[in-house]
């Protein structure tokens, strides 16, 4: 039994596909497959359930999967704690995060990161906030940044680095009537918003949970011609007139440095995203992971819409 074998079974497991599998591991399925009946050879037993699509684990599958994960979890943590030995500027990263907040936040800590870590190799993956919590459950990853707003998963700690305002993107001047407008002529009233054409966010990303509680709590449903996978893009078409928009705040950046005209008020209190840092109680963070995420406090302890 080697890693690689470890990691076919958990990777089966997880796709619940030989074939999904093979495509991920960039392997042949017949290779795959063939690997997995040696396994089961070597330890005498069935670890899938084949006889229905998908397939599961069996109780022994189960079992692997979860020795397996240990092991390589287990792996990982020598070898890290094997790199802080060294003192070199070397390092391996291991993160999650969401593209376009990668994007965003990266850009700023990077530099200086590279300069005391020249050598050090960063293992970046990116997803939606939901897949990045599951990255990090089954330990592919050892810390995550992105929004995340409720309590963190057990076992899981939760650094919350900044307050980020969920804001409301649309034309200039696209409310101007008054119609639009609560009973104090600041703030839009959602209620009267509702029959425009809102531009919304695939449900996988974190944003589409927040804003959908703000519509339910406004006791409206808007009326979605479009939705679309990015924020900055749904930003984007809504300050060019397709309809409105609410995303997080970094987004209004895109719209250049006249953002504001394109921002509108919708409640006396915002929505506000808790952009956090999150990582296992029992992970073991090597000295680069840990000089990256006190580069991220450092840079964005202090963040607000203006200086987004």
């Amino acid at each position: 039994m080697d890693l690689h074998q470890l990691q076919y079974v958990i990777t089966v497991a997880e796709c619940k596909s030989v074939t999904k599998a093979a495509r991920k591991l960039y392997i042949a399925q017949p290779s795959l497959s063939y690997a997995i009946s040696q396994i089961e050879k070597e330890v005498g037993l069935k670890l899938f359930e084949r006889s229905h699509q998908p397939i599961t684990l069996t109780e022994a599958g189960r079992l692997y999967v979860n020795t397996a994960r240990s092991i390589l979890r287990e792996n990982t943590e020598l070898y890290n704690r094997l790199a802080d030995l060294k003192n070199s500027g070397s390092g391996r990263i291991h993160m999650g995060i969401p593209a376009e907040r990668g994007g965003y936040m990266l850009p700023y800590i990077l530099p200086e990161f590279r300069r005391k870590y020249p050598d050090s190799e960063i293992i970046m993956k990116e997803a939606g906030t939901d897949d990045l919590i599951e990255m990090l459950k089954t330990d592919k990853v050892s810390f995550i940044v992105c929004p995340w707003n409720s309590d963190a998963p057990i076992k899981i700690a939760k650094e919350k680095l900044y307050d980020e305002p969920v804001q409301l993107i649309a034309a200039e001047n696209a409310f101007m009537d008054a119609m639009y407008l609560n009973k104090n002529k600041r703030i839009l009233d959602l209620k009267k918003i509702a029959a425009l054409p809102y531009i919304g966010i695939k449900k996988r990303h974190s944003i589409t949970k927040e804003v959908t509680y703000v519509f339910e709590k406004a006791q409206i449903i808007p009326h979605t011609i479009l939705e679309v996978e990015s924020s900055i893009a749904a930003a984007q078409l809504a300050a060019g007139g397709l309809g409105y928009t609410i995303v997080p705040g970094r987004c209004v950046k895109i719209l250049g440095p006249e953002y504001q005209k394109y921002c509108y008020k919708y409640a006396e209190n915002p929505l506000k995203l808790e952009i956090s840092i999150l990582y296992k109680e029992e992970t073991y963070l090597n000295k680069a992971e840990l000089y990256l995420i006190q580069l991220l406090r450092n840079e964005f302890k202090d963040t607000s819409l203006e200086n987004i």
